[in-house]
């Protein structure tokens, strides 16, 4: 399934808790976790797909 945008899969800093309250409206799941952001700073990031 994707969203308008074609996205199925976003990476968000887990500390944006709007960001993540926005993207479980539009039907995303959180998927994971990892400490580090993609550019390896200390960042951590919560990983949402859609179903």
């Amino acid at each position: 399934m994707k969203d308008k945008t074609g996205l199925t899969r976003v990476d968000v800093n887990e500390q944006n808790l709007q960001a993540i309250g926005f993207y479980e409206k539009l039907g995303f799941r959180k998927t994971g976790r990892s400490e580090k952001d993609s550019s390896g700073r200390n960042y951590p990031i919560t990983h949402m797909s859609l179903p």
